[in-house]
């Protein structure tokens, strides 16, 4: 007796249902795989573009600490400039201000060794050293004399000092009293000295007036002592 195997016959339909299913489940496979080597690909670039990132943050970071230190190193340097330049300018001024006290007291050493040598000479009051200097101001100037007296009892003297300028009012003849030359409108000065008196102040001249002279005259109070009047020329100290 003779068995045989039974075979299976599947339909066409079959073979179709199976077709159907393998190509949807091969494609879906190669999109995820594509899906997957993307997605590795930008994680790549990303990590790659965050690295540079981060280093040009910390370049940026190390610069901006440069730059703060710098700024604080110019402010040091400008602030310790304006020091120097302040204090040069005080030297100056000290200097300036020394060189002006000694002269004064140069010029007053000259008064006191004229007395001094003077002795024989007759008693009664002088006046000298006339200084004319420009002010701040146009047509404004800075006026200083000396009133001297010699006397052998060395009494207090006391007085009257007047101050003018003449010269040319627009080509013409001009007297300019102190009254009409200061702000004040003093018309004469107060004096009273043992040995000798400074005696100064500002003056303001018409643009028009052109001056050739200074009158100077003091009139004591003691009729003991004469009056005193000297014409100076009109010269500006440098």
């Amino acid at each position: 007796m003779k068995y045989s195997t039974p075979r299976i016959v599947q339909s066409q339909r079959s073979h179709q249902l199976l077709w159907w299913l393998l190509v949807p489940a091969v494609l879906l496979g190669m999109l995820a795989a594509g899906y997957y080597a993307r997605f590795q690909q930008e994680a790549s670039g990303h990590q790659t573009l965050q690295s540079v990132i981060d280093a040009q943050q910390k370049e940026i970071e190390g610069l901006n600490r440069e730059r703060a230190e710098s700024t604080e190193k110019i402010a040091h340097l400008e602030r310790s400039a304006q020091i120097d330049r302040e204090a040069l300018e005080q030297v100056k001024l000290e200097m300036k201000g020394f060189q002006e006290e000694r002269s004064e007291l140069d010029e007053e050493l000259s008064v006191l060794r004229g007395m001094l040598s003077g002795k024989g000479a007759r008693e009664g009051l002088q006046i000298q050293r006339l200084l004319i200097k420009q002010g701040s101001r146009a047509g404004e100037f800075r006026y200083k004399f000396t009133v001297t007296q010699v006397m052998q009892n060395g009494e207090m003297a006391s007085g009257w000092a007047f101050f003018a300028v003449d010269g040319l009012m627009d080509g013409k003849p001009t007297w300019l009293p102190l009254r009409d030359i200061t702000a004040e409108s003093a018309e004469r000065i107060r004096v009273r000295f043992k040995h000798f008196q400074d005696v100064e102040g500002v003056i303001k001249l018409p643009p028009n007036f052109k001056p050739l002279k200074v009158i100077v005259e003091v009139k004591p109070s003691n009729s003991d002592l004469p009056e005193v009047k000297q014409r100076f020329d009109w010269e500006i100290e440098g």
